[in-house]
């Protein structure tokens, strides 16, 4: 429920000494600049009791600006904060009244009575891991205050190196599948963890536009947040020991999930098991924010250089649409807990985008493994 008390939201108006062009790629994630350009005004990031946005508008020497702003993300989804800030854009050139009216109707998404979980949520399953707490191996579960946090860009080129090294029948994948397949095998790697563990990679799944999707259609204007976050689980070592193709294979499985009876499925889980989190005991989650469409927000001023998450979560990544020396791709940001293991994922990573060199899996011989077995 949202107690409507006319306050107005935080707004917070700021210059800094700098131009766009001294930022360089800082503007990407992860910003180094983030707690300047989005000022933490005290006791306003809880989810209960505060304003629903925060948001800064900071002026910089060269006559442009950056607006950042943060969103309880219990009121709405990524396009819910697009549409949000289209309806700013639409006002700040004279419109008395959006375009497309905001839409609550909450309703839709409810659980069905009496509830019951009619489908596998791999999601939301508990996790006993074998690792001790006090195991130099133990990433199954990150410190999200002590992460190691670096961005990579994706190009055209990339892309097509990887597909090669899938078979022939599933060259057709997503973009979306691809990298998901590729950074969850070089992330896993790069933790170094038991290989008799379980992994999982979840992938947020919108219901907008979803062509499995048919019978909870959302009116135009809906603005909450409408996605689910079905996973793909995998042993350690046969991930890590196992061509590209198969973890593509689990992730388009993951995906296929999501239909009207999983939507269902999930809104009645919530009630029986009281709003679980998600499974965070080596779980990875990816978020698509390429068609989003942050980076087409225009305010009058022409596009923005840069539009989308400004950092990682330590188990989130969002996949985020960038241009780099004029050419344009995907940049996603990754959190890791060390920078030894940061270094072994770039490693492993580019290996597989080398054009050069053929990619030569990854076998537990060759692997220190530093937890007992």
């Amino acid at each position: 429920m949202v107690d409507c008390t006319g306050e107005g939201v935080l707004f917070v108006a700021a210059t800094a000494d700098v131009g766009l062009e001294q930022l360089g790629d800082a503007i990407r994630p992860p910003c180094p600049y983030l707690d300047e350009f989005l000022y933490n005004v005290p006791g306003s990031d809880d989810i209960l009791g505060c304003p629903l946005p925060l948001i800064q508008v900071t002026r910089l020497t060269c006559g442009g600006f950056v607006v950042a702003l943060r969103l309880n993300h219990t009121m709405s989804d990524a396009f819910g904060v697009v549409q949000f800030l289209n309806t700013i854009t639409e006002m700040a050139r004279g419109r008395k009244v959006p375009s497309i009216p905001p839409v609550w109707q909450r309703e839709i998404l409810n659980a069905r009575n009496p509830p019951r979980i009619t489908c596998p949520h791999q999601e939301y399953q508990d996790v006993v891991t074998l690792q001790t707490p006090n195991s130099k191996a133990s990433n199954m579960v990150m410190d999200p205050n002590n992460v190691v946090q670096c961005s990579f860009f994706f190009s055209s080129n990339q892309i097509r190196n990887l597909r090669e090294l899938l078979p022939k029948h599933l060259r057709n994948c997503t973009r979306f599948e691809l990298l998901t397949a590729c950074l969850w095998k070089c992330r896993t790697i790069a933790l170094e963890l038991d290989p008799k563990e379980t992994v999982r990679i979840s992938c947020l799944t919108s219901i907008r536009g979803n062509k499995n999707v048919n019978n909870l259609s959302l009116p135009s204007g809906y603005y909450g947040n409408a996605f689910a976050y079905p996973a793909a689980v995998s042993n350690v070592r046969v991930l890590c020991d196992s061509p590209l193709g198969y973890a593509v294979k689990l992730v388009k499985k993951a995906k296929d999930q999501v239909n009207d009876e999983y939507i269902k499925s999930v809104a009645d889980l919530m009630v029986i098991k009281g709003r679980p989190l998600y499974t965070v005991p080596g779980n990875y989650i990816v978020s698509d924010n390429t068609r989003t469409g942050f980076n087409k927000i225009d305010f009058g001023w022409g596009l923005p250089v840069f539009g989308g998450p400004a950092m990682a979560l330590s188990l989130i990544s969002f996949y985020i649409p960038y241009e780099e020396k004029g050419e344009k791709g995907v940049v996603v940001p990754i959190c890791l807990p060390t920078a030894s293991a940061m270094e072994r994922f770039k490693q492993e990573l580019k290996k597989m985008t080398d054009e050069e060199k053929p990619y030569k899996m990854h076998h537990f011989k060759d692997f220190k493994i530093v937890s007992s077995l």
